[in-house]
């Protein structure tokens, strides 16, 4: 006989112990394994707000991560709480399947206030996966039945679902599955050559569809001034269509509400997710032209052919109009803007110091990378085999992110595709002493050197590892 499940209430008192040992019989075992490798499993929270995550045992977690990109507003933000709250004192309708929901009629509307011309039409998702598949099913509705191919990029990522892995070209997540669409129609061209755009475009009559990151979520790749426009009018001149990629790097995030305003060009669909739902509520959105719409899914019988259950409910609508009134606000960006600009100086002057470890400072905005130099360290442990692991430094960016966590209480992360560069990804309303306090605890983390961190990672990991 099964075990009786666990209410509500009694979940809420598991100690550590117990709901971990939970999720690694019953989520995902390989998962928790990285998780204290990192450190990561020492985390009872208690509660959060903003960059603070509480701990029952008194500590504090400042969050450098944003839940990857979700928590541009931080945690149970106010407004966001006041959105809320809202809904359940009138009882709202969060469901409505039939008839008309008000709140999603507010929220397409918002977002074509905030979008240029001719982009003001909303199709509303759970996921940024799903919005890219409502973008992909979009496009080959309203192009020819000739046109089957699909330009992407290498190291772009835009979701692992059937449909939009066939275009996600990052960290092999592709291997083992039968993707959505074939890879034949798939073309895979280097970021930022304009060259290579031409000749594919040149060589194939049949391209439907060009899928691009502005800035690529897995390596903060940034593509060359003017590449963006190029790229997009040459696919305008050829009939092919464009969707711009906006679900990790939109909204805030790189200072401009969406990091394409500043390029001068207008893609055919965009696609935008994680901090729409103000780190609450599960949201994305497909926004395209009423012209394209209308070309898919006009006639009434066709009006209903791609849709999704959860969708645009209501409360998850409310908290959207709320999360974009916020962040669309020129005060608000310009003070983003401003916290980007400092941060990277100071990261900059941290390279200056630690020349020999820091290669490189990158990125826009609060999303910002350190590039380190583990090539001499490399050299030194090359001999070192550790099970599972087949780049060393997995180990050595895992050792900075630990320490980090466990002396400083800062919670940052690494990519697999870019495992030598550290991803600082805050809030976007962090405050300017929670910077300084970054850059303190980094310069004091690199004065250690990375002999005295890989050894004391080792040591704290000898059973996880080998």
């Amino acid at each position: 006989m099964k075990n009786k499940s666990i209410t509500l209430n009694q979940a809420l008192k598991l100690n550590e112990k117990e709901y971990q040992r939970l999720f690694y019989k019953h989520v995902n075992p390989g998962l928790f394994s990285i998780y204290k490798i990192l450190g990561f499993t020492e985390m009872d929270i208690d509660s959060c707000e903003g960059l603070k995550i509480k701990l029952k045992n008194g500590n504090t977690i400042l969050d450098f991560t944003s839940g990857i990109g979700v928590l541009a507003l931080g945690h149970n933000h106010p407004k966001i709480l006041e959105a809320e709250l809202l809904c359940h004192q009138f009882s709202l309708i969060d469901v409505q399947k039939f008839g008309i929901n008000r709140l999603q009629s507010v929220l397409a509307y918002n977002i074509s206030t905030v979008m240029p011309d001719p982009l003001d039409t909303s199709f509303f998702t759970v996921s940024g996966s799903e919005a890219i598949e409502a973008g992909i099913k979009l496009i080959t509705r309203v192009q020819p039945k000739n046109k089957t191919k699909f330009i992407t990029f290498h190291e772009d990522y835009h979701g692992k679902t059937h449909g939009a892995l066939s275009f996600t070209n990052s960290e092999n997540f592709s291997n083992g599955f039968h993707i959505g669409i074939p890879k034949d129609n798939i073309i895979v061209i280097t970021p930022g050559d304009i060259r290579e755009l031409k000749q594919i475009i040149n060589e194939n009559n049949n391209i439907a569809a060009m899928i691009i990151e502005p800035i690529q979520g897995q390596v903060l790749g940034i593509h060359p001034k003017g590449y963006l426009k190029e790229a997009i009018e040459l696919c305008k001149k050829n009939n092919i269509l464009t969707l711009v990629d906006e679900i990790k790097v939109g909204l805030g995030r790189t200072g401009k509400l969406f990091s394409f305003f500043d390029q001068d060009f207008v893609p055919d669909v965009v696609t935008i997710s994680k901090a729409l739902g103000g780190g609450k509520r599960a949201i994305g959105a497909m926004v395209t032209s009423s012209k394209l719409s209308k070309k898919a899914y006009g006639r009434k019988k066709d009006s209903a052919l791609h849709s999704t259950t959860f969708g645009g409910l209501g409360q998850s609508c409310a908290v959207a109009i709320e999360t974009l009134n916020i962040i669309a606000d020129k005060n608000f960006l310009n003070d983003v803007q401003t916290k980007g600009v400092k941060f990277l100086d100071n990261l900059n002057k941290l390279k200056e110091k630690h020349s020999t470890v820091i290669k490189k400072v990158s990125g826009q905005g609060l999303y910002l990378g350190i590039t380190f130099n583990f090539t001499p360290f490399e050299n030194n442990i090359g001999t070192i085999r550790i099970p599972f692991i087949n780049d060393i430094k997995v180990i050595l960016m895992g050792s900075i992110v630990r320490h980090l966590y466990r002396k400083y209480g800062i919670l940052t992360h690494f990519t697999p595709p870019r495992p030598d560069m550290l991803v600082i990804m805050p809030p976007l309303i962090i405050k300017n002493s929670e910077i300084d306090y970054f850059i303190d605890s980094m310069d004091e983390t690199l004065s250690l050197g990375l002999g005295k961190l890989f050894s004391k990672f080792l040591i704290n990991n000898v059973k996880e590892l080998f």
